[in-house]
């Protein structure tokens, strides 16, 4: 599920699903994206971190880092164009 929260940040909650389907619905949402979008991931699957890491670094975007609240792992990263 994707929502909009009060940062303008584009949320994007993959709770219960496990690798690759995180970044996959992640990838997904990137054709809908603006240039400079904050995406801020909502994950279970403890690999959601190695994962997002890896996929922004070959996708060009800014990670933003990584945080745990009680039983979720929050990812966020910037959305860039490549040019």
């Amino acid at each position: 599920m994707k929502d909009i929260n009060e940062r303008n940040e584009i949320i994007l909650d993959t709770s219960g699903t496990e690798c690759p389907i995180p970044v996959l619905k992640a990838r997904k949402l990137a054709s809908e994206l603006k240039r400079d979008v904050i995406v801020k991931i909502i994950a279970t699957d403890p690999l959601a971190e190695p994962d997002f890491e890896h996929y922004c670094s070959q996708s060009k975007f800014e990670y933003l880092g990584c945080y745990k609240e009680i039983n979720k792992i929050i990812i966020k990263y910037k959305f860039k164009i490549s040019t």
